[in-house]
């Protein structure tokens, strides 16, 4: 049979504190099946660009003129000369058989898109707490890709490998009519739809390093929130449940705030707070971890998705459009 060869895409936008790393544990990956590592760059002005034309091949500096992380995985697989294609992240390291380990589990399975656990590394105080809430099902849900201990079937991964006809018959990412950063889910869902299957296994290994501040946490989880509601608007359907629970909370903790009485008003935030509390407590007998710091993540985490979720619904019922790049900036 013939070998296969490697496509790695990888979207950055100032990313200079994390390319080289990045980087490194890729150019050090077993098996030589990678052809070519596409690092297709948004403009960035930190300085990444200059460490990545620095690096040796097969590292290729690709220019992205559409900034987005969706439209830089599209001029990605435009580019891409391999017949497998593997999606990267400049926040991640890699184990040095994770392309090969993609590449098995892609042939073993039959599976369409397979990938690996999200690996949360923390660095500050705050990342490890993050860490810690985002590798538990009560911090993100039943989102099996966190914490799954087993080959199994799902309806996302992090990150992703296929075969290149895949996405080209899918037609690659959209980069119009979602808001930024849903663009992984919204793909996996289309390809489910169309009787495709999603592989995880964790043996497929690397290591993410989350946000490590209040304010950045904040804004991701609003934005995941504000996504799954623009796959709603595209689909009339989602991906999972999972999105609804924090939601659900959401609009239930202001139901009760106008129209409940005395304690009423406040039970459903208590109620979550005490729950938050007590996980908290758990997560804090991890090494590094600190039950105040994991306190606020969890809260930051559920009402930030969920607030984000129904701003999104707003958008659709007046009419707004979703921002498909950072910022708001169309």
């Amino acid at each position: 049979m013939k070998q296969r060869t490697v496509s790695i895409i990888l979207p950055t936008f100032n990313e200079r504190a994390f390319i080289r790393d990045c980087l490194d544990s890729l150019l050090t990956q077993d098996g030589g099946l990678i052809l070519e590592i596409l690092v297709v760059d948004g403009g960035s002005t930190d300085g990444t660009r200059g460490i990545i034309a620095d690096e040796p091949s097969p590292v290729r500096l690709v220019d992205n003129p559409r900034v987005t992380a969706a439209a830089a995985l599209n001029i990605g697989i435009a580019e891409a000369k391999g017949d497998i294609v593997v999606r990267a992240d400049a926040h991640a390291i890699y184990e040095s058989d994770y392309v090969q380990r993609c590449v098995e589990v892609l042939e073993e399975t039959g599976a369409d898109n397979v990938g690996g656990r999200m690996r949360p590394v923390g660095t500050t105080v705050f990342g490890h707490a993050v860490a810690a809430v985002t590798s538990s099902p009560f911090g993100v849900g039943p989102g099996r890709f966190h914490y799954a201990v087993e080959r199994e079937e799902v309806d996302t991964v992090w990150l992703g490998c296929w075969r290149r006809e895949t996405l080209e018959r899918l037609g690659g990412y959209d980069e119009d009519n979602l808001q930024w950063a849903a663009e992984d889910h919204e793909l996996n869902l289309r390809l489910k739809q169309a009787g495709g299957t999603i592989v995880l296994d964790p043996s497929i290994k690397a290591w993410y390093f989350p946000r490590d501040t209040p304010r950045a946490l904040r804004r991701q989880y609003f934005n995941y929130g504000v996504g799954k509601a623009s796959t709603l608007a595209k689909h009339r359907l989602l991906p999972s449940w999972r999105p609804l629970v924090p939601a659900a909370m959401v609009a239930a903790g202001a139901m009760a705030l106008l129209l409940g009485r005395g304690r009423q008003r406040v039970a459903i935030p208590a109620v979550h707070a005490a729950a938050c509390a007590f996980v908290a407590r758990r997560l804090a007998r991890g090494p590094g971890v600190r039950g105040r710091a994991a306190f606020q993540v969890l809260m930051l985490c559920h009402w930030s998705y969920g607030v984000g979720f129904w701003a999104g619904v707003t958008r659709v019922v007046f009419g707004r459009p979703f921002d498909n790049r950072p910022g708001g900036h169309r």
